[in-house]
């Protein structure tokens, strides 16, 4: 996560997100002494939308206005063209070089009315062949400022449901979804179930403990798609029709347990790459999952392929949707641990609310790697409202998730005063988040 930017410490700006088009009241106000703004000084105020084209005769005219400071802070009116940032510059009398920059967003009515939501929809805790127990996973991800994953330990879904059984009962911002990574028998390719309300692990399978990748299958699943390989059309060369078939039926027992199905990691290297070229191109093409892993945790192989294949997949027409995950097997020692990630754009953190957002492509994957800048992979649109988010928005919000995911954490070492503690910080995240957002009267 970037740092705060030097002036988010030392000036509040409210709103920081509003609708392009509508007339919107600005407060800027001091959080620091040495920015010092006198009672009824008059500031000039320059807004600059960032696609001006400053070196031309006929680019459109630059908002100016004169403000009077009053208790402390600078408030003006501007409607906010297009969507896109707009740089706010305040001068002293006659000078030329501002005393202060900040900025806005504008945007479109759909995005506007979404809210950003960081989360994984890919991890593992010590179920599987993680290192941390669940409750302390959720609590490392809270203190990285997330604001929900999913854990998908190998073969089961049980130890994402004691994750969320355990902070049962307190009130948090933070939403641990349930979930679990589907190794159906025999079948080399794995797919991610978010949010679903059963384990298709538990149903292909006759147990849920031990090696996933030896455990006897239960015959019924093997007779499904044994009946769905005999129904499938001729396929491409280079697709095995059980590894299909079997896809298929991990995919359709997802849907019905009202989960999302995530095709990930097409590229992680068993003794050769886990998914043929061929299948990956065929799913992609035909959107049989529900998204895909675009960038995975793991190594910059894997990722730098996936991102590659996908493009190729983009100038053919594919739309499928992209996630970024991280594929953690622990978070202490970071190895893969917040490298992948998603900013969805959803109505809300719920289950419903994230799907939606992820399939109609309100989602924007990013990898983050130690001492690099994120790199975000997506649309001009989302990519440049995402950046502008990382840099404002999320540093913010990361410190207050912090201290939550502190208290987690001390929680699940047996403090049971850090639950009376948790209850008092509740809504500092959506205050804050609610508060970076322009209001406007309803229609």
């Amino acid at each position: 996560m970037l740092s705060i930017s030097r002036d988010d410490y030392f000036v509040e700006v409210a709103p920081r997100i509003v609708r392009g088009g509508i007339p919107t009241r600005i407060r800027i106000r001091p959080l620091d002494g040495h920015i010092r703004l006198e009672e009824k000084e008059r500031v000039r105020i320059a807004v600059l939308p960032m696609t001006v084209d400053a070196c031309s005769s006929t680019r459109p005219d630059i908002f100016e206005t004169t403000a009077v400071v009053e208790q402390g802070c600078l408030s003006f009116e501007h409607t906010f063209t297009g969507e896109q940032e707009h740089s706010i510059r305040l001068h002293r009398g006659e000078e030329t070089a501002p005393f202060l920059r900040t900025s806005v967003y504008s945007l479109e009515e759909d995005l506007f009315r979404r809210r950003p939501y960081l989360g994984d929809f890919h991890l593992h805790s010590c179920y599987s062949d993680g290192v941390e127990t669940p409750e302390f996973v959720a609590a490392m991800y809270r203190q990285e400022g997330y604001d929900f994953m999913c854990l998908t330990d190998h073969g089961r879904m049980d130890s994402s449901r004691r994750a969320i059984s355990f902070y049962e009962g307190l009130p948090l911002d933070f939403k641990i979804h349930p979930g679990e990574e589907v190794h159906s028998p025999g079948n080399p390719v794995h797919i991610l179930n978010f949010g679903g309300d059963f384990s298709v692990n538990a149903r292909c399978r006759t147990e849920t403990s031990g090696n996933p990748w030896i455990v006897p299958a239960r015959p019924e699943w093997m007779e499904a798609v044994q009946r769905r390989m005999d129904r499938l059309p001729p396929l491409p060369d280079g697709v095995d029709p059980f590894i299909h078939a079997s896809c298929l039926e991990v995919i359709d027992a997802i849907h019905e347990a009202g989960g999302m199905a995530i095709f990930c990691h097409p590229f992680w290297i068993d003794n050769v790459y886990n998914v043929p070229v061929a299948l990956l191109q065929l799913y992609l093409e035909q959107g049989f999952a529900d998204a895909f892993e675009l960038v995975g945790g793991l190594t910059n192989h894997e990722n730098t392929l996936q991102v590659a294949f996908y493009r190729d997949m983009l100038t053919q027409g594919c739309r499928i949707p992209t996630v970024g995950n991280s594929d953690s097997h622990g978070t202490v020692d970071r190895a893969y641990f917040d490298t992948g990630k998603t900013l969805v754009f959803a109505l809300g953190n719920g289950r419903e609310e994230i799907i939606e957002a992820v399939k109609n492509h309100y989602s924007i994957p990013l990898d983050e790697y130690a001492g690099q800048e994120p790199r975000f992979h997506g649309s001009f649109r989302l990519t440049s409202y995402a950046m502008f988010l990382y840099e404002h928005y999320f540093p913010l919000h990361h410190e207050l998730c912090f201290e939550e995911g502190r208290l987690m954490r001390a929680l699940v070492a047996g403090d049971s005063a850090a639950a009376d503690r948790l209850r008092e910080l509740f809504g500092r995240t959506v205050t804050h988040r609610e508060g970076f957002f322009a209001v406007y009267p309803e229609k």
